[in-house]
């Protein structure tokens, strides 16, 4: 027996001052007892309650329970009898507390006493049992805890609920006790609450999901410390200087919460507190471990970062905010940090200037805010001087022999550098954005801004000095370019303590593996900001407002589904890895047992504890807070319903062929049946192509479409007794439209070359004989747009040619030229095409091409001169229509006789040859539209989610001549960015009046970007995930943007789109859920909605003419007035249909914008960078000068006699 152990033990918890008081129990049938207990106070009245030695019979359970902690040395009791005729008894409660300078003594203890022939996990279990029923009986009232008699027990009981237990009773303690009722008592406990009955909640407990929603959700506004501006001075200043648009070099005016957002971000770069572990809740009497059930003194703390996250909403001005924090602290350098060292020099003695410099530079005082009051040479002194820290890093040996296996660890000193410079690592794309904000929102040469946006750029990180790097106020570096810094082991970046790092748009510091996390893990800065309104799934919050033609000005807000648990690891990633906070980042089990683990298990007050900690981190206003300073222009958004063309329903038909006969022969089960589950990829890719088809599709080939025929034609005829009348009749629909496309030739054409068929009438017979795929008839023949693009070229080359002699002998020359090279590209490129934007492919699925494809084209199948396409049709769908008998025969347009042709100077009559359609209504509309809006001045975005529609378009944009710009993946990140910034720099004044559009890759939309300069915004087809489509909307309708943004989502009618139009709004998950697994979308494709091609009535042409519906009927008339008719070359013209809302379009084949931009395609003038600053600097100023000289009406009427000149006509 270790006797002083016993006595040491003695002495601390015989000490009432050594213990924490819990709470009173009430007990009655009280025994008399061997030993009474000693006084355990100055009060003897109050006792300590030893249990006699011998177990007592018949005892009930908790008292038994009582003694094995007090055997285990985890509390201590003290009673006094109140009532001696009923014997009942008061007893207190005191917790022997953890965490103490007493552990070690304590445990040693009861390692060795009292084991019971127990494991210590066996116990520690037991004692957590007891000690969670103890929380169900334990009245934690200062007013119990007081009373000493029994009249002061009768008026509690009067007022109170009690609970009195009994000495001896056959209860057995409850051993699952569920999380909500041990959270409901701990809750008692802090508010010092008497006993109270748990009445078990009735509705289902909530998701993991529901309540880290609730709780990203409830994060309140940043609110600034008042003690802190009534105590520091500093803070005081910066708050009046933020307040009264005061900042330093700061030219922008802020709104009210982006400067709350900016105090707030100053108080946490300033002050840091330390704040209770998330396991640790306090009551009035002590600290409480709600983990282990136990008491505590000295509880677990952490210290908040000196930063944390912007989490603001999209649109809301991060990077304006973040500019004026820099504006703000630019005196500021970062200081040593206390735990380091400076080792000064001692081999010479220094003057009392040298001291001087040292002591400022050392201990980074603000000289810099008395940079006039020096002397030229002690600026110079100063700036030169680089304060410097020592770090001392263990490094482990390696030990793989037995020589050095007892070595000890190696103990290396590293110098780091202190800096006036913020760090900024920001995605390629964002670089250019940077700049702008940097060039809009802070005044010239006010902040030394250093780029690295290139790999090439980085090379000077290898030759700079270390006292010019550290005294720029900003270091602008591209992601991939700070990520390759990690595989450097003497990188300049791992040198210096930076004042401030910033990651823009920081979902990567929420990865384990990504070299941005692991090259944060070796820098030292010492304020650090994430700069994301998405740093984990469940932050992204998207708040839009809607306008449809039935609803007017509905908000809403969209939340992306999200692992609950996996976002709360990627918050713990972020707070080990980049803010670094302890005991988290030396711990990294930590966080799963003090968050992760509490929260999926329903820990008492986690969730209050995780809010805490997340607002010390983040920072994010709630939308209301916004509303409440800001109002943003109106945002449109409407659904446009367009008819399909006779093309589209054709593609569409051929797909609906393809799954119907699939279901069909296949009896719908098994491996070959699509929607079985082992098909789903192959369902996937179809279902995608029939959403491409919606656009334009020529991905069946004839070889397709005849064994699809061929297949059709055998299962009705062998198995037609087995199917029944609706399979049938699906069957009987699938051979009809397998006819009507192996029937037409410009199907067969399409579908073996793969081009998009342009219309066009009136050009010359040589061109036609010698260009053209097909001739439609009424001198109207089909090209594709290589075909067109030729045509241009030529006309251009031989604009003087004056007699059809003379065009038949150069059409000779270049004819078959082009058709060489034509032949050879399509084979070799896959339909992949030079855009002046990159490379962008149609994307559509079609085997090799070969040439000898082409010569099946015109073998027609001999039953297509009795094949009546209209007549089958209506046989087909005679019960539908209202009157059967109307059968009209359709009849082809032959192609007429053109073995004559007048004599007519050639030049003349080529400039009347027009586009007369082509063969998408997508492609239509969406073109006429951007023609439009070109014609307007207005600048907008169109949003392609299938590349093959995006090849389409910029083709019918190229021919136009209309302007626009690609943003795309196939694009490099340094060329996006100058797209971007000669999109946002593209000036209709400068530009004859003529607006722009940016073609961007609808993945590349959903962070970061702003492109307020546009005002319309197109989905060329419906976007599933609605998130998605807000995420892009956000890209133009954010702050900063001052006009009215008008979205459309172009939608196909009576096709899939539709359907996933109006269904995806009842998908909460639709990051999640595939369109091909919503169960609506399955039974819709199951229908085999088949389109009719004749039978509705709609039908007009194959190709689909130039009218289009819109909703701008008012274009300005400073752009349609005073135009000249007789003009050198035609220009596009339209004519509005007030009644029809629509726009009817003629669209020349030669026009001057197109040769301009074939003159720029040609062009071996190196591309013009705009994102070039300097540049951007220049043209505001001569802009300003230029505004000043002249009135901007005097402008505007010098651009219409500019226009006017160059014939550019509309007549609306």
């Amino acid at each position: 027996m270790d006797k002083t152990l016993i006595r040491e033990v003695a002495e601390l918890t015989n000490d009432l001052n050594n213990l924490i008081p819990l709470g009173v129990i009430f007990v009655t049938q009280w025994p008399s007892l061997p030993a009474p207990g000693l006084p355990a106070s100055n009060d003897t009245r109050w006792k300590w309650l030893d249990f006699p030695y011998e177990e007592m019979d018949g005892v009930s359970a908790i008292i038994k329970g009582l003694k094995l902690l007090t055997r285990r040395l985890y509390c201590r009791l003290t009673y006094r009898i109140v009532d001696q005729s009923n014997r009942i008894a008061i007893i207190r409660i005191y917790l022997i507390p953890a965490n103490s300078l007493h552990d070690d003594m304590l445990n040693k203890y009861r390692d060795t006493y009292f084991k019971f022939k127990r494991s210590t996990m066996w116990l520690s279990k037991r004692c957590r049992v007891v000690m969670e029923n103890l929380l169900k009986f334990t009245d934690f009232s200062s007013e119990a805890f007081t009373m000493h008699s029994s009249q002061d027990l009768s008026k509690y009981v009067s007022r109170n609920k009690v609970v009195i237990l009994q000495w001896f009773s056959s209860d057995e303690l409850q051993l699952n006790i569920s999380s909500d009722e041990v959270n409901f008592h701990i809750e008692r406990l802090r508010n010092s609450s008497s006993v109270h009955i748990y009445v078990p909640r009735m509705e289902p407990q909530s998701t993991l999901q529901t309540r880290l929603n609730k709780l990203y959700a409830n994060l309140r506004s940043p609110i600034v410390d008042q003690t802190l501006i009534k105590s520091d001075e500093e803070f005081a200043r910066i708050k009046d200087i933020i307040q009264n648009d005061e900042i330093g070099g700061f030219r922008s005016q802020l709104y009210n919460f982006q400067k709350r957002s900016i105090l707030k971000m100053v108080e946490k770069e300033s002050v840091q507190r330390e704040e209770l572990m998330p396991s640790i809740t306090q009551f009035s009497r002590g600290f409480f471990d709600v983990k282990n059930l136990q008491a505590i003194v000295r509880p677990p703390t952490y210290r908040p970062p000196r930063g944390g996250i912007l989490a603001e909403n999209m649109g809301l001005g991060k990077t304006c905010i973040c500019l004026a924090l820099i504006c703000i602290s630019k005196l500021q350098a970062s200081r040593n940090p206390t735990p380091h060292i400076h080792t000064r020099s001692v081999s010479k003695v220094h003057s009392l200037f040298d001291t001087c410099v040292e002591f400022i530079t050392q201990n980074s005082i603000p000289w810099r805010t008395y940079y006039d009051d020096f002397a030229p040479h002690i600026i110079k002194r100063l700036e030169t001087t680089v304060g410097y820290f020592e770090k001392k890093e263990t490094k482990c040996r390696n030990k793989k022999t037995r020589s050095n296996s007892s070595s000890g660890d190696i103990v290396q000193s590293k110098k780091y550098y202190l800096s006036y410079t913020t760090l900024v690592v920001l995605p390629d794309n964002l670089f250019h954005q940077w700049r702008i904000e940097i060039f809009k929102h802070v005044e010239k040469n006010y902040l030394n801004v250093f780029e690295i946006q290139t790999l090439k750029d980085a090379d000077i990180l290898k030759s700079i000095d270390i006292e010019k790097l550290v005294n720029y106020d900003v270091l602008l570096i591209a992601n991939s370019v700070f990520s390759k810094q990690f595989e450097i082991a003497d990188s300049l970046l791992k040198q210096v303590y930076w004042k401030r790092l910033i990651i823009d748009e920081g979902h990567s510091v929420s990865s384990k593996t990504s070299r941005c996390v692991l090259l944060t893990k070796d820098l030292m800065y010492e304020r650090m900001w994430v700069i994301s309104g998405t740093p984990t799934s469940g932050l992204t919050n998207l708040h839009m407002e809607n306008q449809t033609e039935n609803i007017s000005g509905k908000e809403y807000t969209i939340q992306k589904s999200f692992d609950p648990r996996q976002d709360l690891v990627k918050l713990g990633l972020m707070v080990a890895n980049f803010f670094k906070i302890e005991p988290w980042a030396s711990n990294k089990k930590l966080w799963n047992d003090s968050i992760v683990k509490p929260f999926k298990n329903f820990g008492f007050n986690i969730e209050f504890q995780l809010s805490s900690l997340l607002e010390q981190l983040i920072i994010r206003h709630d939308i209301k807070d916004v509303e409440s300073d800001i109002q943003l222009p109106k945002l449109h958004h409407r659904p446009v319903f367009l008819k399909p063309s006779f093309f589209d329903k054709l593609s569409i038909n051929l797909f609906i062929s393809v799954l119907a006969t699939n279901a069909i022969t296949s009896q719908r089960r098994g491996i070959d049946y699509v929607f079985d589950p082992t098909n789903k990829s192959d369902l996937k890719r179809l279902v995608t192509n029939l959403q491409k088809g919606t656009f334009y599709w020529t991905g069946f080939s004839i070889n397709d479409v005849e064994n699809l025929l061929n297949i059709c034609v055998y299962s009705l005829r062998e198995n037609k007794d087995i199917y029944s009348i609706e399979d049938r009749k699906s069957l009987k629909k699938a051979i009809y439209i397998s006819k009507l496309a192996l029937s037409n030739l410009r199907w067969r054409s399409i579908s073996t070359i793969h081009e998009m068929g342009y219309f066009v009438k009136g050009l010359p017979k040589t061109i036609n004989d010698n260009y053209s795929l097909l001739d439609y008839g009424n001198n109207i023949f089909m090209f594709g747009y290589p075909h067109l693009i030729a045509i241009q070229k030529f006309y251009y080359k031989n604009r003087i040619l004056n007699s059809n002699e003379e065009l038949r002998a150069r059409v000779m020359e270049t004819s078959p030229e082009f058709w060489k090279g034509y032949w050879s590209n399509i084979k070799g490129s896959k339909n992949k095409k030079e855009n002046g934007n990159g490379s962008l492919s149609n994307k559509e699925e079609y085997k090799e091409f070969e040439l000898t494809d082409v010569k099946m084209i015109n073998q027609v199948p001999a039953w297509e001169s009795t094949f009546d396409a209209k007549t089958e049709e209506t046989l087909l769908y005679k019960k539908e229509l209202q009157n059967p008998k109307c059968i009209v025969t359709l009849k082809y347009k032959c192609p007429c006789n053109s073995s004559t042709e007048c004599e007519e100077a050639v030049s003349t009559k080529m400039l009347r040859s027009e586009i007369v359609g082509t063969l998408s209504s997508k492609l239509n509309y969406l073109t006429m539209r951007l023609l439009e809006n070109e014609s307007q001045g207005l600048k907008s975005i169109v949003f392609y989610e299938f590349e093959n529609s995006a090849y389409y378009l910029t083709e019918f944009l190229d021919l136009l001549g209309i302007n626009y710009i690609m943003y795309a993946p196939h694009i490099k990140l340094s060329e996006r960015s100058n797209n971007l910034a000669q999109f946002d720099r593209w000036d209709p004044l400068r530009n004859e009046g003529e607006g722009i559009a940016l073609v961007m890759d609808l993945k590349l939309a959903s962070h970061g970007l702003t492109i307020i300069a546009a005002t319309q915004v197109f989905f060329i087809n419906p976007v599933w995930n609605q998130s998605v489509e807000a995420q892009a909307i956000k890209r133009s309708h954010r702050i900063g943007q001052t006009k009215e943004v008008f979205v459309e989502t172009i939608i196909l009618e009576n096709t899939l789109e539709e359907q996933m139009y109006n269904m995806r709004g009842e998908v909460k998950d639709s990051d999640k859920i595939e369109v091909v697994d919503h169960q609506g979308i399955k039974e819709y494709i199951l229908q085999f909605p088949f389109l009719k091609m004749y039978a509705d009535n709609s039908y007009d042409e194959e190709y689909c003419k130039l009218i289009v519906p819109t909703a701008i009927s008012d274009v300005p008339t400073d752009h349609v007035e005073n135009v000249v008719n007789k003009i050198r070359m035609n220009s596009a013209q339209s004519t509005f249909d007030n009644v029809k809302n629509q726009r009817t379009w003629r669209l020349p084949l030669f026009t001057m914008k197109n040769m301009e931009k074939l003159s720029s395609f040609n062009s071996k003038v190196k591309k013009k960078r705009f994102d070039n600053i300097d540049e951007l600097e220049y043209e505001e100023s001569e802009r300003t000068t230029q505004l000043e000289e002249e009135d901007i009406k005097l402008i505007m009427e010098k651009l219409r006699v500019k226009r006017r000149k160059q014939s550019v006509k509309f007549n609306i």
